[in-house]
């Protein structure tokens, strides 16, 4: 299945970066049969239409896909590397974000965060891994300057920090979600999060989980937390 994206449904046209993936990449021609998500569970099956200047397509076919029962809710610190971020989001929302927030914690740099969260790009690199895993939903991304106002409005659902403290007595954070119930997880910068800052959490609803024996990269960590909060709905 061809799957493109297009936010606005009442527009019936590609984008130009997705008529030359359609028309240079793929090679479809005219009559030939797309579908097209606006990215909130709306799916067309569209005829094709191209044109000298513009790719052009007709709905013959609507539904709607229903959300899943949960929803895969992570908040990270961004890595002083744009790349990381970028691949970050990518993989997340291959296997089942909701929404990403890049919080600003007190060991991120702050003097890069303008340069590594670039939204209008990560929003590109969501979108094109919500096709390529063909799904109908993409990820709200969000940037978060005020972390202690951010701690303080997550009221719902299952509410978790990835932290290990001294005593490395926390469990895995595979036991801690709970089915059809929407799970939040924090992923500290590279240094960790502060000691006020865990505290902030922990006396705000956050339970401290662990992502196993090994130390990870933040990027990493956002992924495997993703991953097994994902896994964790199926066990």
């Amino acid at each position: 299945m061809h799957l493109f994206f297009q936010p606005d449904p009442k527009v019936f046209e590609l984008d130009e970066e997705e008529s030359r993936h359609c028309t240079k990449v793929l090679r479809l021609t005219s009559g030939d049969i797309i579908y097209v998500t606006d990215g909130k569970g709306r799916l067309q099956k569209c005829r094709l239409n191209i044109g000298r200047k513009n790719v052009t397509y007709e709905a013959v076919e609507s539904s709607f896909i229903p959300k899943r029962s949960y929803n895969v809710h992570i908040a990270v610190a961004p890595t002083r590397k744009a790349e990381r971020n970028e691949w970050m989001v990518e993989k997340m929302t291959e296997m089942g974000v909701d929404r990403i927030d890049f919080i600003v914690t007190e060991h991120t740099h702050r003097e890069t965060v303008s340069r590594v969260v670039n939204m209008a790009r990560l929003n590109r690199i969501a979108a094109s891994a919500m096709k390529q895993s063909q799904q109908y939903y993409m990820p709200e991304i969000r940037l978060v300057t005020d972390f202690p106002s951010f701690i303080k409005e997550c009221e719902d659902g299952t509410r978790l920090i990835a932290y290990v403290p001294d005593n490395h007595l926390t469990e895995h954070v595979i036991k801690k979600v709970k089915k059809h119930s929407n799970t939040i997880l924090l992923i500290g910068p590279e240094g960790d999060f502060s000691p006020e800052e865990v505290i902030l959490a922990t006396t705000n609803g956050f339970e401290a989980v662990s992502l196993g024996a090994t130390r990870l990269r933040t990027e990493t960590a956002a992924v495997a937390g993703c991953h097994a909060i994902n896994l964790a709905q199926l066990l």
